[in-house]
């Protein structure tokens, strides 16, 4: 086997084990940042507040 022809090959099975732009923990931290400000901008509008009281007020009693 030539040196091209080992360059080639290792270069493939390198290629595979790459997951992509992100891996495990760096998808799960996006997700997770990406859910936590979705929740804060939801819950710091006035009607999301109005209709949370809502319905805790249901519960409550």
């Amino acid at each position: 086997m030539s040196k091209a022809d080992q360059i080639i090959a290792s270069n493939i099975r390198a290629s595979r084990r790459k997951s992509g732009f992100l891996g495990y923990r760096g998808r799960v931290a996006l997700l997770t940042l990406t859910t936590l400000l979705f929740l804060f901008v939801f819950f710091t509008q006035p009607d999301a507040q109005e209709s949370l009281k809502t319905w805790t007020s249901l519960f409550s009693g």
